[in-house]
């Protein structure tokens, strides 16, 4: 086997360069051996490209020659330096280099939050929009969680409540599509695989208010090793146990790819410290929070969907100037001057040039409209609250314990079909449920009665931008009705202090539920794809 040396040779000022031999060893790595752009490929060894790249701050080679030269022929010598580097120094940086993918299959749906709260990963979910959560196993076994702490008496009454209300889960689906079936308007001609396909998500969305908070689930993460080490400590640091487990679980799994990356993870003075530190600040804040707060009594008003601006930080002034400041070589506070100055019609001018013509939802305004942030208070229904979660640039997405003193939702097609008194009496199920397990000493655990169609309560900071992207993309007419009407209040309600910043969101849809409103994207699928 060639050395790392006979791939690379020196210039007379020291620099290294790739030899012929050393082009033709590293070329199956990258897409070009000479180019100064080039992308690593699937048989590059991630470790080996994440080693050289720790090396690049005190390194003034060509990232393609440290490969050759110092990893390419020899393994111990990456993960020694990646050692070195990510324990001895701690230089968690270097844990941003390292790409992981990682599948948590099976957990509840109460844990798929907890999976996906952090912000720096990319996380890919069964939709509850799309499919049946009512298939059992080869146990004859529905698609539940049970927590492994109930006693026996308590785990016998959980599944046999769990197991009534997916039966009647089961039941309404299949007689809610043959409603949305026979009251279709679409003609007969027409009722191909793409009417067919958007009358079984419609009944979906009608009945997935019934699925339990501990439905079973299956997550994709794809992340940067510091990102999967941020939610493994963020799981080991839950009350729940389930999480606990997951965390675990996750630690194992990635440390049988990449070891090095999480030594220090569980590290009784490193990765136990933040992991205790997150725990008891939790429990002490939700402690001092029952002294200082007197218990509520929920009211009818306080029941139901709502959202509320409790906040705003920024105006559209400073948006203005921030656009010239960004567009000019003015010193800021000399802009703040002249924008005092200008009329009402010239700030228009500004904020409608810098948006420009948006030809679709995907043609943003630029980084200016960060400048302004908004403060809401969201109650909505747990389903829609998972599809909202899923946003990463936001500021404090956290949320309350799920309970259901807040009421729950009945979407109107469940009524116009009839449906209602077999849904109502799985939400009854369900609350009694909570109260058992109230009653037992399983606080933390009775989140696991509660159904998608529980309200629960949430804050969010969000900037303008990221609302301009989320607003028009919620509230498209193949989104859920529940979070459609998240993103069309707050709309109304950005529209009342900053006029133009809404007016800048000309993709958001205010329009009313339509009839099969995805009919028309399974019919774009349906062209593109050749589906039947």
């Amino acid at each position: 086997m060639s050395s790392g040396y006979e791939l690379v040779g020196k210039t007379s000022e020291g620099l290294l360069y790739l030899t012929d031999e050393g082009k033709k060893r590293i070329e199956s790595w990258v897409t070009d051996v000479e180019a100064p752009v080039y992308a690593f490929s699937e048989d590059a060894d991630p470790q080996a490209v994440a080693a050289a790249m720790a090396r690049l701050s005190r390194n003034s080679n060509d990232l393609r020659t440290i490969i050759a030269s110092e990893f390419i022929e020899d393994s111990d010598k990456e993960i020694g330096l990646l050692r070195r580097v990510v324990n001895q120094f701690g230089d968690d940086s270097v844990m941003q280099l390292y790409p992981l993918q990682v599948v948590v299959e099976g957990m509840s749906n109460l844990a798929t939050k907890e999976v996906e709260w952090g912000r720096l990963a990319a996380y890919l979910e069964q939709s509850t929009r799309y499919l049946r959560f009512d298939k059992k196993d080869e146990n004859g076994r529905y698609a539940y969680y049970t927590p492994a702490e109930f006693d026996d008496e308590t785990t016998e009454l959980y599944e046999k409540t769990n197991n009534e209300i997916f039966d009647i889960y089961s039941s309404l689906y299949e007689k809610l599509k043959q409603y949305i079936m026979d009251n279709s308007s679409t003609p007969e001609e027409e009722r191909d695989g793409a009417w067919r396909t958007a009358c079984h998500a419609q009944a979906c969305d009608g009945v997935r208010s019934l699925l339990p908070a501990s439905t079973k689930a299956t997550v994709g993460i794809v992340g940067s090793a510091q990102a999967v080490n941020n939610m493994i400590q963020h799981l080991r640091s839950h009350e729940l146990p389930e999480m606990n487990k997951i965390g675990g679980q996750v630690l194992d799994a990635v440390r049988a790819v990449a070891p090095v990356f999480f030594e220090r993870t569980d590290m009784p003075t490193r990765g136990d410290l933040i992991v205790h530190h997150r725990s008891e600040t939790r429990d002490q804040s939700k402690e001092l929070a029952k002294q200082i707060l007197p218990e509520v009594e929920v009211s009818k008003e306080d029941m139901g969907p709502g959202v509320k601006l409790v906040g705003v930080d920024g105006t559209e002034d400073e948006l203005v100037v921030k656009i010239l400041a960004d567009s000019s070589d003015y010193p800021y506070e000399k802009i703040i001057e002249v924008v005092e100055q200008l009329g009402t019609e010239k700030k228009e001018e500004i904020l409608k040039t810098y948006i420009g013509d948006r030809y679709n939802r995907r043609a943003k305004p630029g980084r200016a409209f960060e400048f302004i942030h908004y403060t809401f208070e969201v109650q909505c229904d747990y389903g829609a609250f998972r599809d909202i979660q899923r946003h990463r640039i936001v500021d404090g997405l956290d949320w309350q314990s799920l309970d259901i003193r807040l009421g729950h939702v009945t979407p109107d097609i469940i009524v116009d079909a009839g449906l209602d008194q077999a849904y109502q009496s799985a939400f009854k199920k369900s609350q009694e449920l909570y109260g058992e397990l109230k009653k037992r000493g399983y606080d933390d655990q009775a989140q696991y009665a509660t159904l998608f169609g529980h309200m629960m309560r949430f804050t969010v900071k969000i900037n303008a931008r990221s609302l301009v992207h989320t607003a028009e993309l919620r509230t498209s007419p193949q989104g859920h009705p529940a979070y459609r009407k998240v993103y069309q209040d707050m709309h109304k309600l950005v529209a009342e202090v900053h006029p133009n910043v809404a007016e800048a969101m000309k993709f958001v849809s205010q329009s009313e539920d339509e009839e099969l409103a995805r009919l028309g994207a399974e019919k774009y699928n349906q062209q593109k794809y050749g589906n039947k």
